[in-house]
């Protein structure tokens, strides 16, 4: 008896022909416009959330080192003891400006996490219409003494001083000494990708909810400053305090206004910062903006979202997101209780 077994030839129906071939068509379809365009390769750096789910990782990975702590702030006594004469000028306090940390350059968030990047552009993002520049160069690795030996040279006549931040040699690229060359906008490390160094020491277990505390986010004019206004709108200047009832309108003083062309759509009565509308192309991403959190997550949110989210001068438990300066438009800019805000 015969073990083999003849195994007939498979045949397809009419049904799964006619279905093959739609798939083919429809694969088709969906193809050819990709095969049609010519390559091209990615420009570094032209995806600004993914940079910053990036530098997120990075810190990540710094905690996991540091048993959870945030990057230092300075604690030296005779650190604090010499930016407390208030060197440079201008007779600014450690109250004015955390200026013993802005001065130290190696405890800048981007110089601590670079070994964990290792590209410096990430902090870098093209939608940006205002960046921050490595205005503060100081060369020597004893930074300190630098300072200490050229005090007659900086500080508020150089258009710079104690409370502006500092970088250590090479992050200036082509300017080593910031001193005589000035800012370093063009040829330097730029950020628009800023980062909360008000959580310097902080721990994560002091943080009520990680998933809520903001430590990245799209930057303007300033890579540290995280108040409301600016982590809403990083490219419209003092938005807070666009108004004509302070006295001034923040954008007649700001240096980056006509680039940015706020004066077409800054009126000086306040309604910029009333009309929501006047704002909103100065949103940086699709009208809004991209937050990365202490837990390692990034998201995206509208710039008004943002807003309602955010603690208030009036009501510090408003909404769900941490760690930043609160919203405090009012009518004089100096808030009081007693005065109406204007949002």
């Amino acid at each position: 008896m015969s073990c083999e077994r003849r195994v007939g030839r498979a045949r397809f129906t009419l049904t799964e022909v006619l279905v093959l071939a739609l798939l083919v068509v429809l694969l088709a379809s969906v193809l050819a416009p990709a095969f049609g365009r010519p390559w091209r390769p990615r420009r570094k750096g032209d995806n600004c959330i993914g940079n910053m789910r990036q530098i997120a990782v990075a810190l990540q990975m710094y905690l996991t080192d540091t048993d959870d702590r945030l990057p230092p702030s300075e604690h030296r006594p005779e650190v604090l003891a010499y930016f407390n004469t208030a060197p440079g000028g201008n007779g600014w306090s450690l109250e004015d400006c955390p200026r013993a940390r802005q001065a130290n350059p190696y405890l800048r968030w981007p110089v601590i996490l670079d070994s964990y990047l290792g590209d410096r552009d990430l902090w870098r993002c093209p939608a940006a219409r205002l960046e921050s520049s490595a205005a503060f160069i100081i060369g020597p690795e004893d930074w300190l003494s630098h300072l200490q030996l050229h005090q007659g040279v900086w500080g508020s006549g150089m258009g710079f001083g104690p409370c502006y931040t500092a970088w250590p040699a090479g992050w200036g690229g082509d300017v080593t000494d910031s001193v005589t060359q000035g800012m370093a906008a063009e040829t330097g490390f730029v950020q628009s990708i800023g980062a909360n160094v008000e959580a310097c020491d902080l721990e994560m277990r002091d943080v009520d909810d990680p998933r809520w505390y903001v430590v990245f986010a799209d930057a303007g004019y300033w890579g540290e400053d995280f108040g409301t206004g600016v982590l809403a709108y990083p490219d419209i200047c003092a938005l807070e305090c666009a108004n004509s009832a302070c006295g001034w309108a923040d954008w007649e003083y700001c240096t980056w206004a006509v680039d940015c062309g706020l004066y077409d759509f800054a009126p000086a009565d306040g309604s910029f910062l009333l009309n929501r509308k006047l704002r909103l192309p100065y949103a940086r991403h699709g009208g809004g903006v991209n937050l990365g959190f202490l837990d390692g997550h990034v998201k995206h949110f509208r710039s008004e979202q943002l807003i309602k989210e955010s603690p208030s001068m009036g009501d510090p438990e408003r909404g769900k997101l941490r760690g930043y300066g609160p919203w405090a438009p009012t009518s004089d800019c100096i808030f009081d209780p007693s005065i109406p805000t204007l949002y």
